[in-house]
């Protein structure tokens, strides 16, 4: 059996190996169901959701998705974060010295997750047949569910395995394999152009929302507002005209919704990325207790100077973060001093071990008293008003980007603010940085922007430990901003064999 397959249709009950969401319904589902039974059976339907939605976590160190791996390698591929030299979960990555055999990335993970969707809207599809009013209902947010987190799949894989859009030729680079349906085991999908695989993403999200199915707001599903935020962020990748102008409406669509607000003071702001009842996360991949996390080398673990401390602020970031004493966000950064990693930092070029260098952003719920027990954020508000002034600022409208931005940074500070005349691409995507660190996004609004990522903080090591050259610095036009198809998965099907990134 080929390996896309294995990626694709393992386990090919709807619900394997669930561990997180639990607590999202009153039932316990049994670890495999038979594709058949599946099917056919609506008492089937909630816990098939739960399963997916546990796919987005992942399971353990070698399955993670959002529970580690992708969110770490947004972060510290980009200059604002960085792994020790050795012993660090994602010091591949941060080297960037990796090849198509020794680094699979989150390529079979995420197409598990798909496959997860895939065969949940086939059930949908299959109960609708008959079914009741209520039943009908159900089925409906199931599937539009199942199409939002689809979505949000094909989306990451773009971003992980393909040219930034705004860089792709009007998007006839290659993008991913789509799959819609299960394919059989003799199947040898290639990749689709990128404008293909956002068309469908966008028909997904779109679809999602205009069913009507979704809740406003819900907390661990996709909820038509989240929906709606992550259209905008794809929009906002897009990066043309086009996408510019819907990231922007879509953005203020959830904004004046005021279904969501921010977090304005020390206490709720620290509180966003660990209670559910924080009015900022618009969507977050929940633990409910404290068996419910992927396993102690999960994202909070990794990054905490209580855990394995593998991923820490770089000295560019701590400057500009000492730019203001009073920015609330120094609030979610913790001191080395006093912890097991403080012998780490002292070894660092130019560092005292005082300075406050590790993501505080994942300190458990409080009641559980596990940091390991901490939400996943995926998409909050803070970001929406980012999106929507980095758009109105490439559609020239200054006015609304400066009023957008100004919220964010009046909230880190209420007595400062940004200036029109010191509105700039750079100011927006620096705001970014300081408001979304630790949360997986800057190297991607680096290469999407065409913006060099100077990991050599002014041209000198600046903490940084050994890089190869090209690692150094570099945009996105070095073919390692793109992770190479798994080896095993080229090996496997003679369509990708022809399609590998270019450089590996």
């Amino acid at each position: 059996m080929k390996r896309i397959i294995i990626g694709l249709m393992a386990s090919l009950g709807l619900v394997a190996s669930i561990s997180s969401c639990k607590g999202y319904f009153d039932t316990e589902p049994s670890n495999s169901v038979g594709t058949e039974k599946a099917l056919k059976e609506a008492s089937l339907l909630q816990p098939s959701l739960r399963g997916l939605y546990d796919g987005l976590q992942g399971g353990n160190s070698a399955t993670s998705y959002y529970a580690r791996t992708f969110t770490i390698m947004g972060d510290v591929r980009g200059d604002d974060m960085q792994c020790p030299t050795v012993g660090s979960r994602g010091n591949n990555y941060y080297k960037m010295d990796y090849t198509r055999s020794n680094i699979t990335g989150p390529w079979f993970t995420i197409y598990n997750v798909i496959r997860r969707a895939n065969r949940l809207l086939q059930m949908c599809e299959k109960l609708s047949q008959g079914a009741s009013a209520s039943l009908q209902k159900e089925i409906a947010n199931a599937k539009a569910q199942a199409q939002a987190v689809r979505a949000l799949c094909y989306f990451d894989l773009c971003r992980v395995y393909a040219t930034p859009y705004p860089y792709s030729n009007d998007g006839a680079a290659l993008g991913v394999p789509l799959i819609e349906g299960i394919p059989d085991n003799a199947a040898t999908p290639g990749r689709k152009t990128l404008k293909e695989c956002y068309d469908f993403i966008i028909k997904d999200l779109t679809e999602a929302i205009s069913s009507n199915a979704l809740e406003d707001t819900s907390y661990g599903y996709i909820s038509k507002s989240a929906a709606k935020a992550l259209l905008a962020r794809v929009y906002l990748y897009k990066g043309d005209t086009e996408g510019n102008t819907k990231a922007l409406s879509l953005s203020k669509e959830v904004i004046d919704s005021h279904l969501y607000e921010l977090a304005t003071d020390v206490t709720t702001y620290k509180q966003v990325w660990s209670e559910a009842s924080s009015k900022e996360m618009i969507f977050s991949i929940v633990n409910f207790d404290s068996k419910d996390w992927a396993d102690r080398e999960g994202l909070a673990y990794v990054l905490s100077v209580n855990g394995y401390y593998n991923a820490f602020i770089t000295k560019k970031f701590y400057e500009e973060m000492k730019e203001d004493d009073n920015d609330i966000r120094w609030n979610v950064l913790w001191a080395s001093t006093g912890t097991k990693a403080e012998g780490v930092v002292k070894n660092l070029p130019d560092a005292t071990p005082d300075m406050k260098m590790f993501i505080g952003k994942y300190p458990g719920k409080a009641a559980l008293k596990d940091m390991r027990t901490n939400d996943i954020p995926v998409i909050r508000l803070a970001e929406v008003y980012l999106n929507a002034a980095e758009a109105a600022f490439k559609l020239g409208d200054t006015s609304t980007a400066l009023n957008y931005l100004n919220v964010i940074v009046k909230r880190a500070n209420p007595a400062k603010s940004v200036a029109a005349g010191d509105l700039t691409l750079a100011r927006i995507l620096k705001e970014r940085s300081k408001e979304l660190v630790g949360e997986g996004h800057r190297f991607y609004d680096l290469m999407r922007n065409g913006q060099t990522c100077e990991r050599f903080y002014k041209g000198l090591v600046g903490w940084h430990g050994a890089l190869i050259n090209e690692a150094r610095s570099f945009d996105h036009t070095y073919f390692r901003t793109i992770l190479p198809i798994p080896e095993s998965e080229i090996d496997a099907n003679a369509t990708l064999g022809k399609q590998q990134n270019p450089g590996y």
